[in-house]
């Protein structure tokens, strides 16, 4: 438990970092975008500690969209890194935000639609299971194959930032084993590394940001 509770603190303080640098450092076309990402992201980890540390299971069932936030957050994280990190203007932002729009849509479907199970773990306390869980997890095992294939591809471009695209890349790679160790053990504390490992490459993208307003 508290190894599963210092990896949650980690990663308050990570998405502090990264709102806060969204907020004063990045472009105008992603920080909305970014910014609501991150905070959604904080809502999940407060309710991953709320889940830890209470007593009572009464009403935890409210904490249901919270928690499964990171579904919705990290493909939006990882669109948003390939996005910087290629350092493409041809790239239209539109299609960005279309993208992540629906992403939006099929996230709050198959919330709308999920009944939820409350069980109890000794690693990190109630866990609330999804039962359509599972389209969640093939939706990430497909967009983080594709993520793989683009910091590969990202690392043999010119002009392309390449720490940026070996992140998306090991990001990618530790979501797609982190859920496939779900799928096989049922225990969602894995998709922890996958969370951290992608906030860590966000957050990198927005450090760029930030290095490029002081040298302005």
């Amino acid at each position: 438990m508290n190894i599963y509770f210092l990896l949650l603190s980690i990663m308050i303080f990570l998405l502090y970092e990264g709102i806060i640098s969204s907020l004063i450092y990045a472009p105008k076309k992603i920080k909305i975008i970014i910014t609501i990402a991150l905070i959604l992201m904080t809502f999940r980890y407060i309710a991953l500690i709320i889940l830890l540390i209470v007593v009572n299971q009464n009403y935890l069932y409210l904490l249901k969209p919270a928690v499964y936030t990171n579904f919705l957050c990290i493909p939006i994280c990882g669109i948003l890194s390939v996005f910087i990190f290629a350092r493409n203007d041809k790239v239209k932002f539109r299609k960005i935000a279309i993208m992540c729009f629906m992403l939006c849509i099929v996230y709050f479907i198959v919330i709308y639609r999920s009944f939820v199970d409350i069980s109890i773990s000794n690693i990190c306390g109630y866990t609330l299971i999804l039962n359509l869980k599972d389209y969640f997890n093939v939706i990430l095992l497909v967009i983080n194959s594709i993520f793989i294939v683009k910091g590969i591809e990202l690392s043999s471009k010119t002009y392309s930032n390449k720490l940026g695209a070996i992140l998306i890349t090991i990001s990618a790679s530790i979501t797609l084993i982190s859920v496939l160790l779900t799928l096989i053990s049922i225990n969602s504390e894995w998709l922890l590394l996958g969370d951290i490992s992608w906030i860590i490459t966000i957050d990198y993208g927005l450090l760029k940001f930030k290095r490029l307003s002081h040298k302005n």
